[in-house]
C-alpha cells in the first residue's frame, strides 16, 4: 500500500481497513458475469471518451459499482475522480479510492460543500476527470435526487450519465438505503440511461426538471435492472 502526502494522518486502522476493503472489491469484481443493457455506448466507451462525465447511480448501488469501476474502467487508466464527505465513513472510502488509481475531493452538502464543488469543477473542466455523484445523498432520503446533479451539470456543461445495477443473487444491510452487495459469482445487471444535458442558461425551474429526470430515469434503470431477478436479497 502506497500512500501520498495527503494520507499521512490517516490512521493505521483505515489504511489497513481500505486496502482490505479494496482487496474485496478486487476479487469479487472478477467473480461477477456483468450483463450491460440499455444505452450501452455510453458506458462502454468512457475510457476512449475526450470529454468528462458525471456518471450519477442511487447510493446503495455504490459497492456494485465499485466493482464495475475497478474492473473495466479503473484498470484501463479511466480518468476519475470521486467525492467523499468528510466523515470518518468518507475518509475510508477516500483512502479506498485513491489506492484504486482515482483522485479524490472532499465535501458534502452540509459540510465543507463549496470546496467539494469547487473540487469536482476543477476535475471536470480543467481536468477532464469524469466524476460519480450520488444524488440521493450520504443520508437520503433513499431514491430522491437532490438538485446539485442538474446544477454541476449546468456550471460545467458536462452531461449526466444514469446508471443502475441488480444481481442474481445478493445481500442486503440494515443501513438507511439497504446497501446491497452481489454474492460471489452472482450475475450483475448494469442498466444504462441516455446522456442528459443541462444548458448553461437554464433556470431554477429547468434544474427542477433535470432533477425530477434524473430520479426517474434511476427508477426506470433500477426496474430495468431487477427485472430479470426474482430472488429478493436477503436483509442482513
Amino acid at each position: 500500500m502506497s500512500a501520498d502526502d495527503s494520507q499521512q494522518n490517516v490512521s493505521r486502522k483505515t489504511r489497513i481497513t481500505s486496502w482490505l476493503m479494496l482487496e474485496l472489491i478486487k476479487f469479487l469484481s472478477f467473480t461477477y458475469r456483468y450483463r450491460i443493457v440499455g444505452e450501452t455506448e455510453g458506458l462502454l466507451k468512457l475510457v476512449e471518451r475526450g470529454e468528462s462525465v458525471i456518471i450519477t447511480a442511487w447510493h446503495n448501488r455504490l459497492f456494485t459499482f465499485s466493482t464495475y469501476l475497478y474492473r473495466f474502467l479503473l484498470r484501463n487508466k479511466f480518468r476519475l475522480t470521486l467525492m467523499t464527505s468528510v466523515s470518518k465513513d468518507g475518509e475510508l472510502g477516500a483512502i479506498v479510492g485513491k489506492y484504486a488509481g482515482a483522485k479524490v475531493v472532499r465535501g458534502s452538502s452540509s459540510r465543507k460543500g463549496a470546496a467539494g464543488l469547487h473540487g469536482l469543477y476543477r476535475a471536470l473542466v480543467k481536468d477532464k476527470r469524469s466524476v460519480i455523484i450520488l444524488p440521493d445523498g450520504s443520508k437520503g432520503p433513499v431514491y430522491k435526487a437532490k438538485v446539485g446533479v442538474a446544477g454541476l451539470a449546468k456550471m460545467t456543461g458536462r452531461p449526466i450519465l444514469p446508471i443502475s445495477f441488480w444481481a442474481s443473487d445478493c445481500w442486503r444491510i440494515r443501513s438507511w438505503d439497504r446497501m446491497f452487495f452481489p454474492k460471489p459469482f452472482a450475475r450483475v445487471m448494469v442498466s444504462v440511461g441516455e446522456f442528459i444535458e443541462v444548458p448553461r442558461k437554464a433556470t431554477e425551474d429547468d434544474l427542477e426538471e433535470v432533477r425530477d429526470r434524473v430520479e426517474k430515469e434511476l427508477d426506470s434503470l433500477g426496474a430495468q435492472a431487477t427485472a430479470p431477478f426474482e430472488k429478493p436479497c436477503i436483509c442482513i
